[in-house]
């Protein structure tokens, strides 16, 4: 239970940049369609490796305190990434099946 507050305390440093970008994103499929999906797959990953590259690079003493208490960067980050990236799967294929089903003539 520890471990999962502590990586839940980690989150919330960019959770919400995290999530409005999922939300523009499916702002786009819904307003170009499915079509720009490949892309904004690629821009959630890129965004992704940007959020790992910034809290590594400028959060280098919070990651101590995180080491400290027993936590490894693996743990704290595979968790995120899975569950940030499987969110925007989720809105995006639920966004996808509500569009095909307003959709005339479907």
């Amino acid at each position: 239970m520890k471990t999962i507050r502590l990586i839940l305390t980690f989150y919330k440093s960019f959770a919400f940049l995290s999530f409005l970008i999922t939300f523009a994103c499916a702002s786009i499929v819904y307003a170009n369609g499915i079509g720009t999906l490949t892309v904004l797959i690629w821009f959630k990953i890129a965004t992704l490796g940007l959020f790992y590259y910034y809290i590594n690079s400028y959060k280098r003493n919070e990651m101590y305190y995180y080491k400290n208490l027993g936590i490894s960067k693996l743990t704290l980050w595979l968790p995120i990434l899975i569950f940030d990236f499987l969110f925007f799967l989720i809105t995006i294929i639920i966004l996808a099946s509500n569009i095909h089903e307003t959709l005339p003539g479907s």
